[in-house]
């Protein structure tokens, strides 16, 4: 995939075309801390405006990183979050961050090449977990801008499941 394909993604448009989903969010991050407990550092993989780090870090967490492909990404972001700037689809530098509580990583995996999702974006996420992983991946046939690995839920288990120190419930 050439880096012109994620040109939709690094407007200020399509960070302003999020806010609609910001209470949504609010409530999910209130629910997930209620339910499992408020994440002391909490890690979003292609974070688009930071929002989930940002409730969760306005929830309690100590540390809430975002980690999005342009630096675009951060003119959107709050200041209480730590925005890292990364492809996606290169290696992690997962010992200069360390282990999360939880790790979270939606709807990105479909927009990568399937080598690249297998070789950089499950690693990383899988070596940065300390406790607990949320993702989730476009389905078969589910429309969307830039959708180019559509996997049924059970090819991302099976994904998961190859690294040993992963265990899914």
């Amino acid at each position: 995939m050439a880096m012109d394909d994620f040109a939709v993604y690094r407007t200020h448009e399509w960070f302003e075309s999020l806010k609609w989903q910001h209470r949504w969010i609010e409530f999910m991050v209130g629910w997930w801390c209620g339910t499992y407990g408020v994440p002391r550092v909490f890690v979003d993989f292609g974070a688009g405006d930071g929002w989930w780090s940002h409730s969760f870090k306005s929830i309690g967490s100590e540390h809430a990183y975002a980690v999005e492909l342009d630096a675009v990404a951060e003119e959107h972001m709050t200041n209480d979050i730590y925005f890292i700037q990364h492809d996606l689809r290169t290696t992690w530098p997962s010992q200069q961050y360390g282990k999360a509580d939880l790790v979270m990583c939606l709807e990105v995996a479909e927009h990568l090449p399937r080598r690249d999702a297998l070789n950089y974006l499950l690693p990383a996420l899988v070596q940065s977990a300390g406790n607990m992983i949320m993702f989730s991946a476009a389905q078969p046939e589910q429309p969307g801008t830039g959708h180019i690995n559509l996997q049924p839920l059970h090819y991302w288990i099976e994904q998961f499941e190859k690294h040993p120190y992963v265990k899914l419930n």
